[in-house]
C-alpha cells in the first residue's frame, strides 16, 4: 500500500468518527504510521485538509456536526429570515446556541461568513451539477428535460426562502475590494469547472461543435441571474412557467449538435 493510500484511509476513518475541525495533521500520521510531514505532502496546508475532511464527512451524511457547520447552518437561516442587513454574529451565535466567542473563532465578520456560506452552496451546486447536465443532455426529450431542470433551479423564488433577495443585498451593499475578490475567485473558479464540463460534453457530442464551452457557461450563468433580477422587480409581468418554456427552447436549439 502506497503513502498515499495509507494517508487517505486513515483520513476516511477519522472522519467517519470525529468532527473534521478537530481532526489534525499528527493524528493521521499516526493511524497511517507514517510521519506527519508526509500527510501535510497530500493535503497542503490546515485548510485542505480541512475542506477535504469536511466534504468526506458531508458525503458520509453521519451525526456529526462540526463547529463551523453549524455556525453555518444558524447563519443561513438567521440571513434568510432577517436579511444581510440585520443579520449579526452574535444573532447567528444564538441560533446556534453557542457563545459569540465561538462564532469569532471560525469567523472575522459578517462579511466573512456570509461568503463561507456561499462557497458551501457553491461547492454543493458544483457537485450535482454535472450529473444533472450529462442526465438532461442523455433524456429522450432533452427539451423538456432542460425546462424542468430550469424550474426547478428557480423553484426557490415561488418558494420566497429569500435566498435570490438576500444575494443581491449582499452584493449591492459590500463593495470592499477584498469582498469583490474573494467573489470573483469563488464564481471563476464555479464557471471554470461548468465549462470544463461542457467541453466534455461537447467532446461526447451532446453539444454543437462551435460553441466556446466557457462562454456558453458564462452566458447560461448570467441568463438565470438575469431572470431573477427580472422576477424580482415585478414577479407580476415575470410569469415563470412560460419564460422559462422559452427560454429551454432557445438554449436547446442553439445547443444540440448537428443544428
Amino acid at each position: 500500500m502506497s503513502v498515499r493510500t495509507q494517508v487517505l484511509k486513515s483520513a476516511e476513518e477519522l472522519v467517519k468518527s470525529k468532527p473534521f475541525d478537530q481532526i489534525t495533521f499528527a493524528e493521521i500520521a499516526k493511524m497511517a504510521g507514517v510521519h506527519w510531514t508526509a500527510v501535510r505532502r497530500h493535503f497542503g496546508d490546515k485548510q485542505g485538509l480541512r475542506s477535504w475532511l469536511a466534504e468526506r464527512q458531508s458525503d458520509n451524511n453521519g451525526p456529526l456536526a462540526d463547529t463551523r457547520t453549524r455556525i453555518l447552518e444558524a447563519a443561513a437561516k438567521v440571513f434568510a429570515e432577517q436579511g444581510y442587513a440585520t443579520a449579526s454574529l452574535e444573532k447567528a451565535a444564538a441560533e446556534a446556541g453557542m457563545t459569540k466567542g465561538a462564532v469569532y473563532w471560525h469567523f472575522s465578520s459578517k462579511q466573512d461568513l456570509f461568503l463561507a456560506i456561499m462557497e458551501r452552496n457553491l461547492i454543493q451546486q458544483n457537485r450535482q451539477l454535472p450529473v444533472q447536465i450529462e442526465d438532461l443532455l442523455e433524456a429522450d426529450d432533452p427539451e423538456s428535460a432542460l425546462y424542468a431542470w430550469l424550474k426547478s433551479q428557480f423553484d426557490c423564488l415561488e418558494a420566497g426562502d429569500g435566498g435570490p433577495q438576500l444575494f443581491l443585498e449582499f452584493i449591492t451593499s459590500s463593495r470592499e475590494p477584498e469582498v469583490r475578490h474573494k467573489l470573483q475567485a469563488m464564481f471563476g473558479q464555479s464557471l471554470e469547472a461548468l465549462g470544463g464540463f461542457l467541453a466534455q460534453m461537447q467532446q461526447k457530442g451532446y453539444i454543437a461543435q462551435g460553441l466556446d464551452p466557457q462562454s456558453l457557461g458564462i452566458m447560461v450563468d448570467a441568463l438565470m441571474k438575469g431572470i431573477v433580477i427580472e422576477w424580482l422587480i415585478d414577479p407580476v409581468s415575470c410569469q415563470l412557467e412560460p419564460l422559462l418554456q422559452t427560454a429551454a427552447k432557445v438554449l436547446w436549439r442553439g445547443l444540440a449538435p448537428g443544428k
